[in-house]
């Protein structure tokens, strides 16, 4: 028995055609849901194949769509929820999904990129830019700046929790650097967030820094 088998009695035992459950209602029902539902729409697909914990709402005959700015699942009646998907859906599904995740993620890194090399004095004190897509013999760095010293500082970003294989990269790319200059260059990898073995790996490298970032809103409102 799934502990998501408690959602799917919820929604069946619910007699409006919508249904909207906080992140805290949904924690009671199930359980705890995973910190992936919590960040990722791709959790909430209405697939399922390849999703188990889809079908409690499915089975119920309801789709679901969320709101992450207010937390809220909504759950609404579909005769077609509990019609298995041919293998074309699912792949077109898939897909979309995919392409949804990668644009965005590649928009949010290009936005922190602009962000930072117009603020890099809020990265360090007396950093100025060099260049960004800065060009090596062993890739392209993100942001080649120099410190107020005149050291090469070598600067990398990574969209949410960095893994294992950027402490390889920067590394490379301050190999790179230690070679073609006469100075030891310094690194710099910001992130959402470090596991511990990435942290393990970043204190072999005395010339690196770990920094990481938090993304603000702001509203406005729109002229009409």
């Amino acid at each position: 028995m799934s502990r998501y088998d408690a959602l799917t009695e919820h929604l069946l035992r619910a007699s409006e055609p919508i249904v909207r459950l906080t992140f805290d209602e949904l924690d009671s029902i199930v359980g705890g849901l995973p910190d992936s539902a919590k960040k990722y729409g791709a959790w909430w697909a209405n697939n399922r194949s390849s999703q188990a914990h889809s079908r409690a709402w499915l089975d119920a005959g309801r789709r679901a769509s969320l709101d992450f700015r207010d937390r809220v699942a909504t759950f609404t009646l579909d005769p077609t929820a509990t019609e298995p998907q041919s293998e074309s859906e699912e792949l077109v599904e898939a897909q979309g999904l995919l392409s949804g995740f990668v644009e965005s993620s590649i928009s949010l890194e290009r936005d922190l990129e602009d962000h930072l090399v117009a603020h890099l004095g809020a990265l360090e004190p007396g950093l100025t830019l060099v260049g960004r897509q800065a060009s090596t013999d062993v890739g392209r760095v993100d942001i080649l700046a120099r410190s107020a010293s005149g050291e090469t500082v070598v600067i990398e970003l990574k969209v949410g929790e960095a893994r294992d294989s950027a402490i390889g990269q920067i590394a490379r790319y301050i190999g790179w650097f230690a070679r073609t200059e006469s100075r030891t260059p310094r690194g710099i990898l910001v992130a959402a967030s470090f596991s511990e073995p990435v942290k393990y790996g970043a204190a072999a490298l005395p010339s690196l820094r770990l920094v990481t970032y938090k993304v603000s809103f702001a509203f406005d409102d729109v002229s009409l």
